[in-house]
């Protein structure tokens, strides 16, 4: 009789262990089965069906059913969902760090017409990514590089952003991707009636965050230009104009003429 009831017992408790497994859609579009463990703030450990690994994930990151599903299984379990620890004023908390290696190669080919004083070239950038961890993957993390411009006929020392791209990131222990941007033709001129038009290539940035939104790596040339990533962070879709701390100006102002795609 004992036996049965055990059996009855197993058959009901099944189906509620299977309720706590929920297909999560982050807002790239990826997907991951798992079950919530903890709840603090905005971030939720979650426990991954496939290979039962802990991952801390920020509910920002998840589309909108996601964090309702968070946030009312934060409301069933207050035991295990708790207010995030406090940080100093102006400070986050600490990024999980990763030993990541980016190697990055520029290209640049001729794509001049008959123009003798005219100059074309198109432009791309190929970062390869190096997950140097033994054990861990870097799941869901995001990658975004900004391609910059320099107008040849501007005195102040402006910016081009010619391009803003995003991409996903997730790459086993001791593996590699490579992500390269979409070309771009910059058009400049050489002597003749117009020494002074035209656009040059300056350079990048690319920044690197996991799926909670910190900052794994950040890389740029000229260097300089790492120590602006929050300003990098906030700004609008390119092409666009900037300063050399990275502060928006006006729109009209880029040199259309001189760039495509």
């Amino acid at each position: 009789m004992r036996s049965v009831r055990l059996l009855v017992l197993s058959i009901l408790i099944a189906p509620m262990a299977l309720a706590d497994t929920r297909v999560f859609v982050s807002l790239a579009g990826t997907l991951m089965e798992a079950e919530i463990t903890a709840v603090s703030g905005d971030n939720v450990t979650l426990k991954r069906s496939s290979d039962q690994q802990t991952l801390i994930i920020n509910r920002k990151t998840l589309c909108k059913e996601d964090s309702t599903y968070i946030a009312t299984w934060a409301a069933q379990h207050p035991d295990l969902a708790t207010a995030p620890a406090p940080t100093a004023a102006g400070t986050s908390a600490p990024a999980q760090k990763y030993r990541l290696v980016c190697q990055t190669l520029p290209a640049k080919s001729n794509r001049s017409g008959g123009d003798l004083y005219q100059r074309t070239f198109e432009h791309t950038y190929n970062f390869n990514l190096s997950n140097q961890e033994v054990k861990r993957d870097l799941q869901d993390a995001l990658g975004l590089v900004i391609i910059l411009g320099k107008n040849t006929s501007d005195r102040n020392g402006d910016l081009i952003v010619l391009q803003k791209e995003e991409f996903d990131i997730s790459i086993r222990p001791q593996s590699k991707m490579v992500h390269t941007t979409q070309p771009v033709r910059l058009t400049y001129f050489v002597g003749g009636d117009s020494p002074d038009a035209g656009v040059k290539s300056y350079g990048y940035v690319l920044i690197i965050r996991d799926a909670a939104g910190n900052v794994l790596h950040v890389e740029a040339s000229p260097d300089t230009s790492a120590k602006f990533t929050k300003e990098i962070l906030s700004l609008p879709e390119a092409p666009c104009m900037v300063d050399r701390e990275f502060k928006l100006k006006a729109r009209t102002d880029v040199p259309l003429e001189y760039i495509s795609f």
